[in-house]
């Protein structure tokens, strides 16, 4: 028998992105923007789409924030404290960046609390999905070039 740095298959511990806790984000997102729907000052917008608009706004958020997450992270990076840093910076740059889905997302949040109107980010959310669904086949892709 020789000896392998890797455990069987099977063996081990469960990893983050497959288990239940990686879909925290976004519940604790959705019940917040249900609660402050429900509670809070819509300033004449209905309750249907201020609540479709922070849903949507959420789902944005949540992946482009699982794909600067997926980048910063192994096989892209290996060492804990480069993963950090470009976690966080990552992080930032999705919020302030003029390109990314979540800026958009909340810029129309902001907008729309400004002019009364509910503008639904749908443009940001699709960006969004695009952009979780091409980190994850370009993580699929490393990922197998490591094995």
């Amino acid at each position: 028998m020789t000896w392998s740095p890797r455990p069987p298959a099977g063996v081990g511990p469960i990893s983050r992105r497959s288990s239940p806790g990686a879909a925290l984000p976004g519940f604790l997102g959705a019940v917040a923007v249900l609660g402050l729907t429900a509670i809070g000052d819509r300033r004449g917008v209905g309750a249907p789409a201020a609540t479709g608009a922070g849903l949507l706004a959420t789902a944005a958020c949540v992946l482009t924030g699982a794909s600067v997450g997926a980048l910063a992270a192994r096989p892209f990076l290996k060492a804990t404290g480069w993963s950090v840093t470009a976690l966080v910076t990552g992080a930032l740059l999705a919020l302030v960046t003029t390109g990314s889905p979540a800026k958009h997302a909340l810029t129309a949040l902001v907008t729309g609390s400004r002019t009364t109107t509910a503008q639904l980010p749908w443009l940001a959310c699709a960006g969004a999905v695009v952009l979780a669904a091409a980190t994850a086949a370009l993580a699929c892709r490393a990922t197998a070039r490591l094995e």
